[in-house]
């Protein structure tokens, strides 16, 4: 079908059908029976025909997906499709399941609309067949038998199955117990309560509302509690029990710190997000659960109690917006992060620069002969989409500073590209404060924040860690829109009870950049 402009759909609905049909298989394949064997064949030996094909180089690739192919299967590869009796006669499941979905969401439905509803059908009735879709590209978003593209509004699908509600995001997606989720775009808002995560779903209570069974929904992410960072304390009984004091009246109103919680030290083995006190020689100091020092050493006095609580606070909920995750992938690659280095002399980016790739990233300084010089990267962000996003650009320095100046909240046109750094080279350089020699280094996070709506990034703002932090304005709650936003002033006050009055789509994107002085003992570079 390849160069031909057609679609081929293929409905398997028989045992172990999973990847039963593929362009490229030899012609004449029929299933063959042996007899039983004492010891294993070799590798080799198996699907000799296919073998054959295989070192055939011009021709397609035996089992591969090619594209214009959409292949709609009755289950797995290892699994049975069953067959019941229905008021038109016996026939499969997964046939009648197809039948309903196609019949209920109409001509314009796409390949995933229907099969997700064909799927919640078949596990509905059976617990061990599991339907599956296979499309290269977006060809599983158009419609079927049609052509023309629609794009998914979410990822996440609210569904009814085995009695219960619930959505298929689970803890491989960062799902926790205690989130929402919220009908997309829905008004007014229809949520549904995380109740019991499971590794690929979740069950899910309505919230002052009534699914109908039959119907799907496409569900985003409304509400991600953060939990207290827990910290442990290695110090006198005394100690600690002034410690447990001052974070029980740290809140707001005098009550508990919304943002750690103290725990014993047996329970460190279990943390997701952990922080230790450690008594050193007349001071006490936060430090990580690997002993590595966050904070300089305080007196134990009241003022340094205080202040370590402070510094406790501080670097939680500067760890709960580093860590946070989106459950919902659906912008998860729509804004690409491109980092193009500023040759001499280029005040903006060559539009055919080639950006670095996005994963951990590592800049080094460059010796003039002189001096140190910084490297210098103009900062793209892609939409790889056709419609506008609403980002976010933070970055989240090592000394626990947490800013949005390099982009503080614009739309991303589909298919255009915006430059970050107000369409400046951006520097990465050590803070002032830290000699510019072999060996040293500072780390940044790059958080990108994208949403389908604008949300204020002003209460993500945190100060370097002891420096004087100026609070967001607290009469912009009306202006709240969408879970960022509204993470964004929990971050700055946690009685903030107010919820997104419109589900939007939206996630996150954290990238690790590194910047260095090369020709230190670690370094493997030998500078002149």
């Amino acid at each position: 079908m390849v160069g031909t402009g057609a679609t081929l759909v293929t409905i398997m609905d028989a045992c172990h059908s999973r990847s039963a049909m593929r362009e490229g298989l030899p012609p004449g394949l029929t299933p063959r029976f042996a007899p039983g064997l004492e010891t294993a064949p070799e590798l080799r030996d198996l699907l000799p025909e296919l073998a054959a094909d295989a070192a055939e180089s011009s021709g397609p690739v035996p089992g591969a997906q090619l594209p214009g192919h959409v292949a709609l299967s009755a289950c797995e590869e290892w699994e049975v499709a069953n067959e019941r009796h229905f008021p038109d006669g016996w026939h499969g499941v997964f046939t009648e399941a197809l039948g309903h979905a196609l019949a209920r969401l109409g001509h314009d439905a796409t390949y995933r609309q229907v099969f997700s509803y064909a799927r919640c059908r078949v596990e509905g009735r059976l617990l061990r067949q599991i339907p599956g879709l296979e499309a290269l590209g977006d060809l599983a978003d158009r419609e079927v038998f049609g052509g023309a593209l629609r794009p998914r509004a979410a990822r996440v699908a609210l569904r009814y199955l085995r009695g219960q509600w619930e959505v298929d995001a689970g803890a491989l997606h960062g799902v926790v117990a205690g989130s929402r989720f919220g009908v997309h775009r829905s008004s007014p808002l229809r949520e549904v309560h995380v109740a019991d995560v499971y590794i690929q779903r979740s069950v899910v209570e309505p919230v002052g509302w009534a699914p109908e069974e039959e119907q799907q929904y496409d569900m985003v992410l409304t509400d991600v509690p953060l939990p207290p960072v827990a910290v442990s304390v290695q110090a006198d009984p005394d100690i600690a029990l002034r410690l447990a004091e001052r974070v029980q009246a740290a809140g707001p109103g005098g009550g508990p710190s919304p943002y750690i919680r103290i725990v014993p030290t047996t329970d460190e083995s279990a943390l997701r997000l952990g922080l230790r006190v450690c008594q050193g020689d007349g001071t006490i100091q936060v430090a990580g659960l690997d002993d590595r020092p966050l904070a300089s050493p305080l007196p134990i006095d009241d003022r340094g109690i205080q202040q370590t609580v402070h510094d406790l606070d501080h670097i939680a909920r500067w760890l709960q917006v580093r860590n946070l995750e989106s459950a919902s992938p659906a912008l998860e690659e729509a804004i690409q992060l491109e980092f193009v280095p500023a040759l001499p002399g280029r005040q903006r980016p060559p539009r055919d620069g080639a950006p670095a790739l996005v994963k951990d990233l590592n800049f080094a300084y460059t010796w003039t002969g002189e001096r140190w010089e910084p490297p210098s990267m103009f900062v793209r962000l892609r939409n790889t989409t056709d419609r506008k996003l609403f980002c976010v650009l933070l970055d989240l320095t090592d000394r626990y500073r947490m800013h949005a100046d390099l982009f503080p909240g614009e739309y991303v046109a589909g298919h255009w590209t915006a430059e970050a750094g107000n369409r400046a080279a951006v520097t990465l350089s050590l803070p002032p404060d830290q000699p510019v020699e072999p060996g040293a280094c500072v780390t940044d996070w790059l958080v990108l924040l994208v949403a389908e709506e604008p949300f204020s990034s002003a209460p993500f703002a945190l100060p370097r860690l002891r420096e004087t932090h100026v609070p967001s304005a607290r009469g912009g709650r009306r202006g709240v829109t969408g879970v960022l936003d509204w993470l964004g002033l929990l971050a700055v006050e946690r009685d903030l009870e107010t919820a997104p009055p419109v589900a939007l789509d939206w996630a996150i994107k954290t990238v690790e950049v590194t910047t260095r002085v090369p020709g230190g003992p670690d370094d493997p570079d030998d500078v002149q």
